[in-house]
């Protein structure tokens, strides 16, 4: 599975790519594994960003930058940031996510119901219908 990202690690897609994303990476988890049946709005309420290597002191404390205060990473020859993985996590409150998640399941019945409803009204009328791919 591909998940798109904007600057900030904010999902914004999974495997189409969107029409404007900053990062994409690629995973071997499927969409099921990682997100259940979320919707894909409750999806893009969660970020998926690189984690680092932290650098600590002999003491076993976080190393800071003397100026800013800001933690330290371990840093390959070239100076960049070790990555040891990703984390994927919600930045949307979960009552906010749950909310999104029900209404989505309601318009899904409401579109099986009124389907089922166009479909039953075109048999009596004696209209032919395509057929449904879902």
């Amino acid at each position: 599975m591909k998940i798109y990202t904007d600057i900030n690690y904010t999902i914004l897609a999974l495997d189409d790519a969107p029409t404007c994303w900053e990062h994409c990476v690629e995973t071997e988890q499927t969409r099921e594994k990682m997100f259940g049946t979320l919707c894909d709005a409750c999806i893009q309420g969660y970020k998926y960003e690189p984690q680092y290597e932290f650098l600590f002191k002999e003491d076993g404390n976080h190393e800071r930058d003397v100026e800013s205060g800001e933690l330290l990473y371990k840093t390959d020859e070239d100076g960049d940031k070790i990555q040891i993985g990703y984390a994927c996590y919600p930045f949307v409150d979960y009552k906010t996510l749950t909310l999104i998640q029900k209404q989505y399941e309601d318009s899904q019945k409401q579109i099986k119901v009124l389907n089922a409803q166009i479909e039953y009204m075109s048999m009596m009328s004696g209209i032919e219908m395509e057929a449904n791919n879902e």
